[in-house]
């Protein structure tokens, strides 16, 4: 090894900033594009070699040759690359999955939002009936068939039917326009 290279690690192994320069001048552009290279970001190689230059000079780490050092920056720019690379590929499957259900309550909740609205407008259309038409539908909305409606308001079952039917068609036109506006 020549005297340059023993002085240069030497320098480095203690920290000196002019060592240091040097050993920037000497592997910066060379290891940012063995990691371009890998990653194929320019500014992020750039941020990883920037990044293990500066851990390195933060370490206590001794070098015992410039062929351990070389070898050293290599291989914790190629891990710091695939660590890179993986972060990538896992934020990406987060942002996936995340969006995909997103996309899912979106579509849930805006179904939810559309029958609540429905709901409320039935219920707000459903005071403009006649009385005795809101009374029969608020129950037949309770579960009551036709004829335990008939026995309970004491009227027909062709009382009960007609004044549904009547109802439900009331009913249909005025949420038919709502909806429309709505889903616009």
């Amino acid at each position: 090894m020549s005297v340059g290279f023993e002085c240069l690690l030497q320098g480095v192994n203690n920290k000196d900033m002019k060592a240091w320069e040097e050993l920037y001048a000497a592997y910066y552009s060379v290891l940012c594009s063995y990691v371009n290279g890998i990653i194929r970001d320019r500014d992020t190689a750039q941020d990883i070699v920037q990044d293990l230059l500066v851990a390195v000079w933060k370490s206590t780490k001794q070098f015992g040759d410039m062929k351990e050092l070389t070898s050293y920056l290599y291989r914790a720019c190629y891990n710091n690359a695939l660590i890179y690379m993986r972060n990538v590929q896992i934020r990406k499957e987060i942002e996936q999955k995340i969006v995909l259900e997103m996309e899912e309550f979106s579509d849930e909740m805006f179904a939810v939002t559309v029958r609540d609205e429905m709901l409320r407008q039935l219920y707000l259309y459903m005071k403009d009936l006649p009385e005795g038409a809101r009374e029969i539908m608020e129950l037949s909305i309770k579960g009551l068939s036709g004829p335990e409606i008939a026995e309970k308001l004491g009227i027909t079952i062709h009382t009960v039917k007609t004044q549904k039917n009547r109802s439900y068609k009331y009913l249909r036109d005025k949420l038919k326009d709502s909806v429309l506006l709505f889903l616009l």
